[in-house]
């Protein structure tokens, strides 16, 4: 079992957003040392498993990269709705 510590509100509600438990964050890199795991990142983002990390012939770098310059789709979820929900007759009424 992963211990969060200072993390664990925030993985718990990630967890119950996206329906899916928390991959291992870290792995062993090639020299030995814990680097950030893709999957996490993907993860993080709110992508479904796999969908960077089984794109054939990508890199790590190449992963972490396109991870890493996405979107998150829930946060452009609510951006929509909300932009969806303003009433610009009115607004733009009010302003004159």
């Amino acid at each position: 079992m992963q211990d969060w510590q200072d993390f664990e509100p925030a993985v718990r509600r990630q967890e119950a957003v996206t329906g899916c438990p928390a991959p291992i964050p870290t792995e062993i890199g090639p020299r030995g040392g814990r680097r950030l795991a893709v999957r996490f990142a993907e993860w993080l983002m709110g992508l479904a498993d796999g969908w960077v990390t089984d794109v054939p012939g990508l890199t790590r770098a190449q992963q972490l990269h396109k991870i890493g310059n996405g979107v998150a789709p829930q946060q452009a979820y609510e951006a929509y709705r909300r932009l969806l929900s303003i009433d610009v007759h009115n607004t733009l009424t009010e302003e004159s």
